[in-house]
């Protein structure tokens, strides 16, 4: 019986290249969804709204910092 070979593992660069394409969408949703939420919080907690617009803030300056 002749079985197909094993396809050949990605190579550790492509599969590093895909887990940071990965991060990157996440952190590209989570940044609306931040800023969302310290607008909301804005007139009853201003110091939580304060920590979430900073929270956006940063992530938006990494994905600057990252972009392909």
């Amino acid at each position: 019986m002749d079985t197909p070979p094993a396809p050949a593992p990605a190579p550790a660069a492509d599969i590093r290249d895909q887990q940071i394409a990965d991060l990157r969408a996440a952190l590209l949703r989570a940044v609306p969804l931040l800023a969302f939420a310290a607008g909301r919080e804005a007139d009853t907690d201003p110091r939580q709204s304060a920590l979430l617009s900073a929270a956006a803030d940063d992530l938006t300056d990494i994905l600057d910092r990252t972009a392909p």
